[in-house]
């Protein structure tokens, strides 16, 4: 991890060793394109941020979110009027059951190309609780031993929206799409060993609707799987980021997973969250070719 004084625009103060960040001191609706820059590929660096003291409405969420990326699309959820890209989350303080994004996920893996960033905006948080955990699939990778790596390089992953609008429907205060069929019977390919386009780290991609490997059954993926899910989610690969009101908080979807953490019964919660388009995952050249190279 690069020194956070490389970074002379606005302050960055590390989540923990494995990843995530504060930025202290930048208005992302007016920062001039180096500062934004910069902003980016502290994105790149440790994928999870925290961009404290951003005052947006809907609007202006909006209009800093293009300068990312255009929409990636969100076949599930039923966006604000007059702004299909953003959707309101609000949890209120006599709602009880989980709330969503409770377990372990990636944001939309079961589309060919999941969102890139996923973005966070807190509007009104409960005095204490509520944080957002994230796990890095790089440091995951880095983790696994070379036979692994070398027996994940030849396998690709079949993730599935089977269930993920049952989840989402039973959420009362969040709109949901009518299209059911095509959310239960959406599945792509992705590679299980796969290359950051901009850093060319490698990272493992798994989520929790990764069902099975090509040319395996359900049954016979589960254990690798439930291996790979477990090693994802380890605490040294974790970093927490505690909401404020006005924290923007963004990561780069493909190569996290993240919680929600309900631990706040009895307390208001709203949030808007919106999606930056991403790439089709891609496979890593295979470690073996590199050492050759």
């Amino acid at each position: 991890m690069k020194s956070v004084q490389d970074y002379k625009r606005f302050e960055v103060r590390p989540f923990t060793g494995a990843m995530g960040a504060e930025i202290i001191g930048v208005d992302l609706r007016t920062a001039p394109e180096d500062v934004f820059r910069d902003v980016v590929r502290a994105l790149h660096e440790f994928h999870a941020l925290a961009v404290r003291g951003q005052d947006l409405d809907t609007p202006s969420m909006q209009k800093v979110a293009r300068r990312f990326g255009p929409f990636s699309g969100n076949p599930v959820h039923t966006g604000l009027e007059g702004y299909e890209d953003i959707v309101r989350f609000v949890r209120e303080p006599d709602d009880t059951g989980k709330v969503i994004g409770e377990d372990w996920h990636m944001d939309l893996a079961w589309l060919p190309k999941p969102p890139g960033i996923t973005m966070l905006y807190a509007e009104e948080i409960p005095p204490v609780g509520g944080d957002t955990c994230f796990a890095s699939l790089e440091k995951a990778y880095q983790s696994l031993s070379p036979k692994m790596v070398a027996t994940l390089e030849t396998l690709t992953g079949i993730h599935s929206g089977r269930g993920v609008f049952a989840i989402n429907a039973s959420q009362k205060r969040l709109g949901v799409s009518k299209d059911v069929e095509a959310i239960e019977n959406a599945a792509v390919e992705h590679p299980v060993i796969c290359q950051h386009p901009t850093t060319g780290k490698r990272y493992v991609f798994v989520s929790s609707v990764l069902t099975h490997f090509k040319g395996m059954t359900e049954e016979e993926s589960k254990p690798l799987i439930a291996f790979l899910m477990a090693r994802a989610t380890r605490p040294e690969f974790h970093c927490r980021l505690r909401w404020e009101k006005n924290t923007l908080g963004m990561w780069n979807n493909p190569y996290v997973l993240h919680t929600a953490i309900n631990d706040y019964p009895g307390y208001r919660r709203v949030m808007y969250r919106t999606t930056i388009e991403g790439a089709v995952p891609m496979a890593a050249t295979p470690a073996s070719a590199s050492r050759a190279a």
